[in-house]
Formats: structure tokens, sequence, C-alpha cells
């Protein structure tokens, strides 16, 4: 496949989508209708994203089968791909932003820089962690992880499940792991239900499809016989080579586990979800001005009304943006392509986005505790890549510098292949940084965003002649 070939002074260089979730599809159709040229970049085999993610090409499903897929919106929103207007690129990476407004991708089939009129950011959320004894086991698995599994190849757990966590993934995950016939004997939710119920309510009017989708997955664990625990949580895991056991115990007012009311209970599964971040580590090396924003997830691009960054021509839309489910991405993809089109978005979209707005604040609000929670222990692994215990980070010289970025330098704190997306909030929390402390410490994202292969790298025909520092310098010097 060549290169598609734009330059920014092109008539139809064409609007660069990264992210082809729900929300990065809704804006790719929206612009189509608007006869706007699109390329629609994500490093998944399929579009879809994590909500619509489907089985492999050339597998299929019963109209009635037994995983929640959503499968006939997806339909309707993947034929944009069939476009002439659509440049689509899978499996491909965009791992760094050299001028405003180009791109530098890598993918199978070719390499290079293309050139946007508007770049729209559609790269969704990561999953939150949070470590205690045994949480690196085999047979604990993220709820995010578990499900892809069974989503995209079908793959139902055996034996005993337990989901834990805090947060509306708790209750997908859970009644999705039911409803394609896994034996989930308990669901353990931090936050008290009795806090979540106000929440709830906020929503029979802004948003009556999302609370009728919650009731249904409450109804599909009960079928199922799970026990439902909330205000606990996962105190440890126990096992030999395999998960044999979870212990769990009420949250106490610090936000650790009560051990006096400790229980263990069986289990040969352990899901968890402990909430969403959004993943801004492109809009951070765009240059986006960020906020801290607990009620959309953490740190957030800050948007005007069209969605627009601070960075001129740079759009953030769905849970790269905050924290707010599929509906919420949809419209806000659309909203950022009429803004991209400069023509007005209907009433009633706009109506609704405001109200599926407010609920989600409202929603994700609830679930945040007095006390972030915490079970780790001093042997505890934080940070997987580079093997780091909580003793080993509390060792460190620079654990009380209160910069995450100056304890990176001296504990390799965050250098591994996940580049700190896993364990630099929680390394934060342990060693007691604030919210505002952690935002402001954060090391910088530098490309390439994404572990990128050399043989890709080194197919990029647009990246010049590889040169040493000091002939760089002896370049400039003669200019």
């Amino acid at each position: 496949m060549a290169n598609p070939v734009f330059t920014p002074s092109s008539a139809d260089a064409p609007v660069i989508v990264i992210g082809a979730g729900p929300a990065g599809l809704a804006c790719t159709e929206e612009l189509v209708a608007g006869n706007r040229r699109v390329v629609l970049i994500d490093d998944n085999i399929q579009s879809g994203g994590q909500y619509f993610r489907q089985l492999p090409p050339g597998y299929s499903a019963t109209p009635h089968a037994r995983l929640m897929r959503d499968k006939a919106r997806y339909d309707d929103l993947v034929r944009v791909l069939d476009s002439p207007l659509v440049t689509w690129l899978p499996r491909t990476t965009a791992w760094s932003f050299p001028q405003p407004g180009i791109v530098a991708y890598a993918g199978p089939d070719s390499s290079g820089r293309i050139a946007g009129s508007a770049v729209v950011i559609a790269t969704g959320a990561q999953e939150r962690s949070m470590p205690f004894s045994g949480w690196t086991l085999p047979g604990v698995i993220s709820a995010g992880g578990c499900l892809n599994l069974a989503k995209a190849h079908g793959l139902v757990p055996e034996g005993r499940v337990v989901v834990a966590g805090n947060g509306p993934l708790v209750l997908v995950a859970a009644a999705t792991m039911a409803a394609a016939g896994a034996r989930v004997t308990t669901v353990v939710e931090a936050q008290q239900s009795r806090k979540l119920a106000g929440a709830a309510l906020s929503g029979i009017f802004a948003a009556p499809g999302i609370l009728a989708k919650a009731a249904q997955y409450r109804a599909q664990i009960l079928r199922a016989g799970a026990a439902w625990k909330s205000g606990w949580m996962v105190s440890r895991a126990h096992g030999d080579e395999v998960l044999r056991g979870v212990s769990i115990a009420p949250v106490g007012p610090d936000g650790r586990p009560d051990l006096a009311h400790e229980r263990t209970i069986p289990a040969d599964l352990l899901v968890l979800g402990y909430g969403l971040m959004p993943g801004s580590d492109a809009a951070r090396l765009l240059g986006c001005r960020m906020e801290l924003r607990p009620e959309l997830g953490g740190l957030v691009p800050a948007r005007g009304p069209d969605l627009q960054t601070s960075t001129p021509g740079v759009y953030v839309v769905g849970d790269g943006a905050g924290i707010g489910g599929v509906e919420v991405a949809l419209i806000e993809g659309r909203l950022a392509a009429r803004a991209i089109l400069g023509t007005p978005a209907p009433d009633r979209l706009v109506r609704s986005y405001r109200g599926l707005d407010q609920f989600r604040r409202v929603l994700n609000s609830a679930y945040i505790l007095p006390t972030p929670l915490r079970a780790a222990d001093d042997d505890t692994i934080i940070c997987r890549c580079e093997e780091l215990r909580l003793r080993d980070l509390k060792a460190d010289g620079n654990a009380a510098s209160g910069s995450l970025n100056t304890l990176k330098t001296s504990s390799r704190l965050g250098m591994g292949r996940c580049q700190g997306r896993n364990c630099l909030h929680t390394a934060a929390g342990l060693l007691g940084l604030s919210p505002d402390e952690m935002a402001a410490t954060m090391p910088r994202f530098r490309p390439p965003l994404r572990p990128v292969p050399l043989a890709r790298l080194a197919a990029d025909r647009d990246a010049g002649v590889a040169r040493e520092p000091d002939e760089i310098i002896l370049s400039e010097a003669k200019d």
C-alpha cells in the first residue's frame, strides 16, 4: 500500500482521526456526510474500540449470541469505512506529531507523515490499577482484558469467577461474564450502593437508556446467583502458580481494607476493574493545556464549547477527554465533526449531550471514595515492567521530592514498556502525592507514544537522513 500523500497547503488536506472506536467512527461518519476527506488511524486490526469490539474476520455470531456486543449499531457505523473519502489505516500507530497538523504514523503497510486540516484524538481510556499482595498471580486479570477475550475471541473462563473494583466497569464485566456462561460467584464494589442510588436517579430523564442497561446488567448478575458486596474491596490474592482464593474486606475510613473483618473466598479467576482514566498521552504530546477534573476521571485536556483544545485545530472526543461511556463518545464525535465542518449541530443532539454530560459527571463523582483505595504492602510490586516493589520506591532518595519525574530518573519507575501508564498514578497515591502534585510532576510524554517496531520506523521515507547530534550542530553552524 502506498503512503497517503497530503500536504498542509493541499486543498483536500484531510481531517486526521486517531482512534476508530465509537467517537472516532461517529466523527468520521459525520465528516464524510459533509464531503470531507478523512484519514482514520487505529492500532487495532479492526475498528470498534473497546465497546464495539467484534470477533475476528471470518468468525460470526448468531443474532441472539449471549455476549453483549451491540452489533447492529456497530454495523451501521462501520459502513463509513467503505467510503472513497476515507483512508483507513488499521494496525497503525500514530506515534508522533513533528509539526502542527502533521501526524507521524507507522504500520505494516506504510509509514510516514500525514498533514491534516484538523486532528481529532479519539483514543479512549485506560484502566486504573490497584496493586495488592498477589495481584500479579496468573488468574488475576483486568476487566478490560477479560472483556476483550470474551468479545473478540469468544473465550469464557472456567471455574469460580470473582469480579471486584470500583466503578461501572465492575457491573459491565460481571454481567458480561454471567451472560457468557461463566460461573460468577461474587461481585465486590468498593462504593456503598446507597451512595450510588442518588446518582442513578439523576439519570432518569437525562440517560434513561443507560439506566435501563444498568438494570439489565444487575438482573443478569442476580440470575447468575452471584453474591453482591458493596463497600468491600480486595485485600489480597492467594495461590502458588495460579490463583486459588481471594481475600476481601470492608473499605476502612483510611481507604485500606479492614482486616479485622477480612474473609477469604475460593476463586479461579479474579477480574479487577478499579475505574478508568482518560488516555491523555497524545493531547499532552501535542501541547494541549491540561486540567485536573475528578468528575471526568482525572487529567483531561481543556476544551472549548466546540470540543477544540488549546492547540488550534486539535479536538479531543470520547473517553480520552473525560470518562463518559459510549453514548457520550458517539455524540462528541459528531459534535466535533460539525465544528470542523462549520455546520451547526441539531438542537436535539446538543440537548442530549448536555443531559448525558451532566449525568456522567454526577455518576463519576458518586464513585469517588472519601479516601483513595490502597491495599499494597511493602512487598507488593507497583511497577511491573521494572519489578519495583513499594519498599524500593520508599527507599529511593527522591521518594520525598514530591515529583514523579524526579523519582523516575533515579528509580526507573515508569521506564518500561507501558511508559508509566499503569504505575505512575498508583505510585503517586501510595507515596502520598496529592492529585495536584501528581498532575504537575508527571513525566513528559515523548515520541514514540507507543512501542513501534524498528522496521516500521526504518520504512518511514519522510523521516530524513539519520545524523549524529554533532553532525546536526555542525550543519546548523554552516547555515
